[in-house]
């Protein structure tokens, strides 16, 4: 991007558009979207002549295989961040079956401001040429009046008094089977709740009494107050058999319409966390259904349940922590926002990335949990519509649980990509499984095939992720460091750093990764793998004092990281053990790591035929490798990506092609502490 791109600003009716950091600013308020997003958006701004086909976007911004729902992603984040929304289109106008055309003009855009000031400039020495001063002065005048005109009749109108949103709050009812030891509540949740609401911008709020409010009608008794108020937020807390429930209900004054209404279950407890969790519902609730963009947003995710959707945001948030107590709290909320709208597909999906992801990191026996969630997910999204796309992505999601039918995996996503428009999760689930046959220069030009995943699309893949597995170790390192600030109880990323650093020798700037993957890491066997692979390489544990290697241990969750803990130390015999019993659930890890980890192994050990007898023998050698080429050649003429010339020569030679083909042969530790250890006690 040049210096004039990078710093270009346009402003453009009440937002402010910075192309460099690719925000978009309303109201004070920065937002922030993909760079593809605003390519979209400029583009979009500097052909606002004309209405912009989806055809031209694709071809200007996305390859080949990309399909219109790429642009209605890339769409909706503009509007989310514009405040826009479907319903209300200010800035973005959607023309049926033709494409999309900017609402409104441009007042100011930096990239043309240094040639329009030249341009000014030249006008003014060629008009003082031709007219004297105070016939310039004159035309200086008419044309600030006539701007003036032409500004005001172009602006839109501003909000009048009568558009503002202002709320009335009644105190809440009181309903019991005789036990009214809750009652003080009342006052207390009304109270509190026109406090809160009050500390939102958007909205007024109105302390109201039984005089002006009938809550058996819902209706305003005084007609002057009903000029004034815009809603009325009505609540009642009931108390039975030691439970309560509050229902909500935010009421049109002008119509008596209904616009939401909410219900919170809970436990007798603490008077202060009880309240406190209800008015931080009711606040989240009544903010989603008044502001055009979150309500916007809400209905794209797929619920018009604003509490839903606030349990939905808050499973997201966990989800993205990545660690298992958080894939748990987000499961939890996923299940709350389920329970409040059964018909919530996203939030089905949703549970079923969380549980996904926590499957990769878990023990068997939570594993077999979580397919059962997933397995209940599948089957409600089936009940609500059998047609949903999201089911695609559901199927992978239960292949991958599986951990042993990468295999039908495989043929699904073939099958996917050669259809022309493959859900968003092929290309890059097919990349990862190219990564596991070795396949890495296939692997990165398949995941330059992916677009930017958008605002309203829940994806299992780390597709980030996956691309820093392709760099070496010293470079992996700093990207991995730069997002656990981010996300710093990554177990993922805190295992890699830690085993990263250890292929390079830096064992003392391990170890803090290594606690802290310890610490989060309430399931275990990934920081199990990581601390043997350091204490290996630093020399704690050799041939002499290592348990594992008596091949006497029992439980299957340690299987992978004993298995590789030995082949470390240059025991094939007591690796093939580990490996050869691993259970069908753990063979992921088999899949996804061991290529990544033999840069920890001696080379001779590698080279051998003992092991790469032992990989066909587990179907992660060349037969595997053989199939994932074939794939890439019956997808050649979808994705344009054929087989790099050493594949191919592998292939025609009927050989196993082991390194990383990627990275330069100096990379490959080969003379490093820990070849070296191993390679003296082979």
């Amino acid at each position: 991007m040049i210096e004039q791109d990078i710093n270009r600003i346009i402003v453009f009716g009440p937002l402010e558009i910075s192309k460099g950091s690719c925000t978009i600013t309303l109201d004070e308020i920065e937002h922030k979207v993909s760079p593809r997003s605003m390519d979209v958006l400029i583009y979009l701004i500097e052909n606002s002549d004309r209405i912009v086909t989806t055809t031209e976007l694709l071809h200007t911004f996305w390859s080949s295989i990309a399909s219109d729902h790429t642009i209605h992603k890339a769409i909706a984040e503009l509007r989310a961040a514009m405040g826009d929304s479907v319903r209300r289109q200010r800035h973005i106008k959607t023309v049926p079956k033709r494409g999309y055309k900017i609402i409104g003009d441009v007042i100011s855009d930096s990239a043309a401001k240094e040639r329009g000031l030249r341009a000014f400039a030249q006008r003014i020495r060629e008009d003082f040429e031709l007219a004297n001063l105070r016939q310039w002065a004159v035309g200086i005048v008419v044309l600030g009046v006539l701007l003036s005109l032409a500004w005001f009749a172009k602006s839109e109108p501003r909000i009048n008094r009568n558009d503002a949103v202002v709320i009335g709050i009644p105190p809440f009812g009181f309903e019991s089977n005789g036990d009214d030891s809750n009652q003080y509540m009342v006052n207390g949740l009304t109270n509190t709740l026109i406090n809160e609401l009050s500390n939102l911008n958007s909205i007024s709020v109105s302390a109201m009494n039984e005089t002006n409010f009938n809550a058996s009608t819902s209706r305003l008794n005084n007609a002057d107050s009903s000029s004034a108020l815009s809603h009325v937020l009505q609540g009642t807390l009931i108390q039975a058999d030691g439970q309560l429930r509050v229902l909500i209900n935010l009421v049109r004054t002008q119509d008596g319409i209904y616009e939401f209404s909410g219900r919170f279950d809970m436990d007798e407890g603490s008077l202060f966390t009880i309240q406190d969790a209800i008015i931080s519902n009711i606040v989240s609730a009544v903010e989603i259904h008044l502001d055009d963009g979150h309500r916007a947003n809400m209905q794209a995710w797929g619920t018009d349940d604003a509490i839903a959707y606030d349990r939905f945001l808050k499973a997201e948030f966990h989800n993205a922590q990545f660690n298992p107590d958080d894939w748990q709290k987000a499961i939890d909320f996923y299940q709350e926002a389920i329970a409040l709208d059964p018909s919530f597909i996203s939030a089905y999906l949703g549970l079923s990335t969380a549980a996904n992801n926590y499957s990769v990191f878990a023990k068997i026996n939570e594993k077999k949990r979580l397919i059962t969630l997933v397995a209940q997910a599948h089957r409600s999204i089936s009940a609500i519509d059998r047609h949903a796309p999201s089911l695609d992505l559901i199927r992978a999601i239960e292949a991958r649980l599986a951990g042993n039918e990468y295999r039908q995996e495989e043929s699904m996503l073939r099958e996917q990509i050669l259809s022309g428009t493959p859900p968003e999760f092929a290309i890059p689930h097919y990349a990862l499984l190219l990564m596991s046959a070795r396949l890495y220069d296939e692997a990165e030009r398949f995941l330059d095939k992916t677009s930017e995943l958008g605002p309203f699309e829940i994806s299992p893949d780390e597709i980030w992720s996956y691309r820093v597995t392709l760099l070496p170790s010293a470079q992996a390192i700093a990207a991995r460091k730069l997002q656990l600030q981010e996300r710093p109880k990554h177990i993922g990323f805190l295992g890699e750093v830690s085993r990263d650093l250890t292929v390079i020798g830096r064992y003392a700037e391990a170890f803090p990764f290594l606690e802290r993957q310890r610490l989060a890491d309430s399931q275990g066997p990934s920081a199990q793998l990581s601390k043997l692979i350091v204490d290996i390489a630093r020399g704690e544990i050799t041939r002499e004092n290592a348990p594992f290697l008596i091949k006497t241990d029992t439980d299957q969750d340690s299987h992978y990281a004993n298995g590789i803990a030995s082949l470390m130390l240059g025991d094939l015999q007591a690796g093939s053990y580990y490996w050869q019993s691993i259970h069908p659930l753990q063979k992921r890890w088999l899949l996804n790591l061991a290529h990544i980890q033999e840069i920890y192994l001696p080379k001779a050990l590698v080279n051998s035929h003992d092991y790469q007898t032992l990989l066909e023998t587990l179907d992660v050698g060349k037969s595997w490798q053989r199939t994932m080429m074939e794939g890439v050649m019956a997808l050649e003429e979808v994705t344009g990506i054929p087989l790099s010339e050493t594949a191919a020569d592998y292939y025609q030679r009927d050989t196993f092609m082991q390194p990383n083909n990627l990275w330069d042969v100096n990379i490959w530790p080969a003379d490093s502490s820990i070849a070296k250890l191993a390679l003296n006690q082979l």
